[in-house]
C-alpha cells in the first residue's frame, strides 16, 4: 500500500489517528494550511491550490478533515475543488471524506448507511450547511478511478478536553437549559474508537460509500444523557409541545421559512441512527468501551471514581466479592494458612465488601521523593518523579493539600510530613459517592477466580457469582483485588513469573524509645496538628544498607482515660472502680478535646510518647504459594510465609542508632526500650511489596498487559519509609490520564 494523506492533521477529530496508523505500520503524510514547506511527513501549503504543492506525493488514500470554519459554502467549495484537482492529479484511489450525521434531515425517524441526505443545505445551519453542501459537490463530481467514502461520525468525545456547550446547553440565571428535551437524540462516538474504524477502512479492500461511526444504542444517544454524564447536572428541558406548536403556527402564517422550521424540528430531533452494517463490515464494535475494576476496597474505588471522571460515557462495572456488609477473611470464606506467627496482617487487617479495609484502618497519605532512596533502580525512579508529579491531585481528590517541604537533617535522615486521613474520609468507598454514582454499576457477591488470556492480552474472567459460575468479557481491566487475593488470581491464571509462588516483605515494627522530654526534639516540633478532620504527621525517614526505615510518635496509648474506656467498652468490665478512674479522668479528657478542637494540634499525655521503627524487611523474607486446600468457593487456599531474617535484626540495631544518635545529640531524655523484631501493630504496618514489581521502569509496567494494569501495593519493589497505599495512587492517574485509550 502507498503512503496515505491525511488533510487537517491538526484538528480535534484528527489527533491520534497518526498514532493509530503507525501502531498499525501505515505510512503517512499530513497535509494542513501554512507555508508552502515539508517538516517530516508534514507538510503545509495553500489548501485551494493543492495541485501545484510539489512537496506532496502520490498517495493511495486520501482522509479529509479540512473544514474552512468561519467561512462561506462558497468557500468550502472551493477547497473542494482545490482537493479532487490534487487526487485527479495524483491519481488518488480513495478519498475518505469525514462528513458528519448532522447532514441528514431533521425529521427523519431511522438512518441508516443507505438514507439520503438533506437536499437543500439551506435548510441547516453553519458547520451542517458546509458539510451538506460539500458531501453533495462530492457526489455530483466524481473522479474517475477513484472512490469517495462518506465517514458519518456522531458527537465526538475524548477524555481531558473541555467539551464545548454550544448547541447543548445554555446556563442562564444559575439554570442550566437543555437545547432540546429528553428524547433529543444525539449519538456519541469516541475519538479513539473512530481512529480505529478509519484505519480499519484505510486498510480495507473494499470500501463502503458510506459509515456511520456511532454508538447505536438507542438509550443511551440522548442529549439529556450527555449533559449528566459529561457535566454531572440535570438540566431542564425544554417544553416540545408548546414549543413546536408555536413553530408550526409561525410556519403556516407565513413568518417562519420552511429552513427556520426545520431547525426548530432540530432541537427536538428524534433519529435513531442504525450503524449496525458499518460495525459488521468493519468487525469493530462502536459502543461504549466497557471497563472492569475487580475489587471495591481502597484502590478499586479510587480508580472506580477516576474513570467516571475521565470516562464519563463508558461502561464501568465494578466487581466485588462482598457487598455493603463488612466481613474479614474467615467470614467472606477466604482461606489462608501463617506459617510463620508474627505476620498476622493478612487474616487480620483484610476486609472484604464496599470500601475494603479502608472502612476500617485510617491510613497516612504520604508518596515519595528523591529523598527517599539512594540508589533507586529505574523502575523506582520513574516511581518517584510519577509521585511527585501527582501527589497534589491526589491530596485534591481527598479535598487536602500537603505543602510542607521535607527537611533533611543529616546524611542519614530526613522528615516527612504526611496527612492521617480523618474518619470521614477513611472510607474510600463512602468518600468517592461510588453507590451514587449513576456511571459505575456494582456486580455485587462476586468473586474471580481466573483471569482468560492471549499472550498478554486479558480476553475474559470467570467469576463466582451467588454460587454460580460465569465468564465476563471487556475491553479494560483494573484488578485492585489487594495484593495477596491480586497475586493469587494471577498465578492461578499463570499471568504471574512464578508458576506457584511470589515473593514479597513488608515493614517490621517494633517500639524503641519513649521519650520524657516532650514532643519537640532538637529543633524539630514531632507534634501533629489537625487541619479539618485530618491529622497532619510528621516522621523521620532514613535507609540503611539500601533498606528504608521510618521512626514517628506514638501519643497517648498511656492516656488513662482511653485506656479504661476501651476496657469498659471492649472488655465488657464493669467495675465500679473502673467506671470511676474513667471519671476520675475526664480532665485529661476535656484538655484532650480543647487541644484538638480549639488549639488544633494534639494533646500528648504526660507529655510523653513512644518513638516506633518501622523497617522495609528485605523481599527474601517472605513467600506466597498457593495450597491444594480450597476455600469456600472451591479456589486453593494461601500460604504466607514471612521470616525474620538474622539480617532483619542488623537493620533495625542500625535504624535504632540512627535515631538514637539523634536524640543524644539533641539532648533528648528518652528510655531505650528492649530490644525485637516483631509485627506488633498488624493494621499499622500491612503494606505488602514486591509481589508483582520485576519492571525495568514504569512503562514496563504499564505495558505487561495491554489491557490491564495491576494495582496494589504488590508492584512496589520498595515500600520506602512510607504508608506506602498513597504511592501507587499517582501511577493510577498516569495510567488513566496518559496511558490508557
Amino acid at each position: 500500500m502507498k503512503k496515505i494523506l491525511i488533510c487537517g492533521h491538526r484538528s480535534f477529530v484528527a489527533t491520534g489517528l497518526i498514532k493509530e496508523l503507525e501502531n498499525n505500520g501505515i505510512s503517512y503524510d499530513c497535509f494542513s494550511r501554512g507555508k508552502v514547506i515539508r517538516d517530516g511527513n508534514v507538510v503545509t501549503g495553500d489548501v485551494l491550490n493543492m495541485a501545484d504543492n510539489d512537496l506532496l506525493d502520490e498517495y493511495d488514500t486520501v482522509v479529509n478533515y479540512i473544514i474552512l470554519k468561519e467561512q462561506s459554502v462558497e468557500d468550502n467549495i472551493a477547497y473542494i475543488q482545490s482537493l479532487l484537482d490534487f487526487c485527479k492529479k495524483k491519481k488518488v484511489k480513495h478519498l475518505l471524506q469525514i462528513s458528519s450525521i448532522s447532514v441528514y434531515q431533521n425529521e427523519a425517524d431511522v438512518v441508516t448507511e443507505t438514507t439520503s441526505i438533506e437536499k437543500d443545505y439551506h435548510n441547516k445551519g453553519g458547520y451542517a450547511s458546509i458539510k451538506v453542501a460539500v458531501d453533495h459537490y462530492l457526489m455530483e463530481h466524481p473522479v474517475e478511478g477513484m472512490s469517495v467514502s462518506f465517514i458519518r461520525p456522531g458527537y465526538i468525545y475524548t477524555k481531558n478536553r473541555e467539551i464545548s456547550k454550544a448547541g447543548i446547553f445554555v446556563s442562564k440565571l444559575g439554570m442550566n437549559v437543555l437545547l432540546g428535551d429528553k428524547k433529543t437524540t444525539l449519538p456519541l462516538i469516541c475519538r479513539e474508537t473512530l481512529h480505529k474504524a478509519i484505519t480499519k477502512i484505510i486498510v480495507a479492500e473494499k470500501k463502503e460509500p458510506v459509515y456511520l461511526l456511532l454508538n447505536k444504542d438507542k438509550t443511551t444517544g440522548t442529549k439529556y444523557n450527555f449533559v449528566c454524564q459529561q457535566w454531572n447536572i440535570k438540566p431542564v428541558c425544554l417544553p416540545y409541545t408548546p414549543i413546536m406548536a408555536c413553530a408550526k403556527l409561525l410556519k403556516g402564517i407565513g413568518i417562519f421559512k420552511q429552513h427556520h422550521y426545520l431547525k426548530v424540528v432540530g432541537l427536538f430531533k428524534r433519529t435513531w441512527f442504525n450503524s449496525e452494517h458499518t460495525e459488521k463490515v468493519l468487525g469493530i464494535n462502536l459502543g461504549k468501551k466497557r471497563i472492569v475494576v475487580i475489587g471495591a476496597g481502597t484502590y478499586g474505588s479510587y480508580v472506580s471514581n477516576l474513570l467516571s471522571l475521565v470516562y464519563p460515557h463508558e461502561q464501568i462495572d465494578l466487581y466485588d466479592v462482598g457487598n455493603e456488609h463488612l466481613k474479614d477473611e474467615s467470614e467472606i470464606g477466604y482461606l489462608s494458612h501463617i506459617t510463620n506467627a508474627p505476620y498476622e496482617g493478612l487474616q487480620k487487617a483484610r476486609f472484604f465488601g464496599y470500601g475494603g479495609a479502608s472502612v476500617k484502618w485510617g491510613g497516612q497519605l504520604l508518596t515519595f521523593t528523591e529523598n527517599d532512596f539512594a540508589n533507586p533502580d529505574k523502575f523506582l525512579r520513574d516511581i518517584v518523579e510519577i509521585d511527585k508529579k501527582y501527589k497534589d491531585a491526589v491530596l485534591e481528590r481527598f479535598d487536602l493539600e500537603n505543602k510542607i517541604p521535607e527537611q533533611r537533617i543529616n546524611d542519614k535522615i530526613f522528615t516527612k510530613t504526611g496527612v492521617w486521613l480523618s474518619y470521614f474520609h477513611r472510607n474510600l468507598f463512602k468518600h468517592f459517592g461510588i453507590i451514587k454514582n449513576p456511571k459505575v454499576h456494582i456486580v455485587s457477591n462476586s468473586r474471580v477466580t481466573k483471569f482468560l488470556s492471549s499472550g498478554n492480552h486479558i480476553i475474559g474472567f470467570e467469576y463466582i457469582n451467588n454460587g454460580r459460575k460465569k465468564t465476563a468479557e471487556y475491553d479494560q481491566y483494573f484488578l485492585t483485588s489487594g495484593a495477596f487475593e491480586s497475586s493469587r488470581i494471577l498465578v492461578n491464571s499463570e499471568l504471574s513469573a512464578e508458576k506457584n509462588m511470589m515473593p514479597f516483605s513488608d515493614h517490621l515494627s517494633q517500639r524503641a524509645f519513649k521519650v520524657k522530654s516532650g514532643i519537640k526534639m532538637g529543633d524539630i516540633d514531632f507534634r501533629f496538628h489537625v487541619k479539618g478532620a485530618s491529622l497532619i504527621t510528621k516522621r523521620f525517614v532514613g535507609e540503611v544498607d539500601g533498606y528504608s526505615f521510618y521512626s514517628q510518635p506514638i501519643c497517648n496509648e498511656d492516656f488513662p482515660f482511653f485506656r479504661d474506656l476501651k476496657k469498659l467498652l471492649f472488655g465488657h468490665k464493669f467495675r465500679a472502680g473502673l467506671i470511676m478512674n474513667i471519671i476520675k479522668n475526664i480532665p485529661q479528657c476535656i484538655a484532650f478535646a480543647w487541644y484538638m478542637i480549639v488549639l488544633k494540634k494534639m494533646y500528648v499525655y504526660n507529655n510523653e510518647f513512644y518513638l516506633q521503627i518501622d523497617i522495609e524487611a528485605p523481599r527474601e523474607s517472605g513467600k506466597m504459594t498457593l495450597n491444594k486446600e480450597r476455600d469456600k468457593y472451591g479456589e486453593k487456599s494461601v500460604d504466607v510465609d514471612l521470616s525474620i531474617l538474622p539480617k532483619t535484626g542488623e537493620l533495625f540495631t542500625k535504624a535504632r542508632a540512627i535515631i538514637k544518635d539523634y536524640l543524644d545529640k539533641n539532648g533528648v531524655v528518652y528510655e531505650e526500650l528492649p530490644f525485637s523484631t516483631t509485627a506488633e501493630k498488624y493494621e499499622d504496618v500491612y503494606h505488602p511489596f514486591g509481589m508483582f514489581c520485576d519492571f525495568k521502569n514504569v512503562d514496563d509496567y504499564f505495558s505487561h498487559f495491554d489491557n490491564m494494569l495491576v494495582v496494589n501495593t504488590g508492584v512496589l519493589p520498595r515500600a520506602g519509609g512510607i504508608n506506602s497505599t498513597c504511592a501507587v495512587l499517582p501511577l493510577v492517574e498516569e495510567y488513566i490520564n496518559n496511558k490508557m485509550d
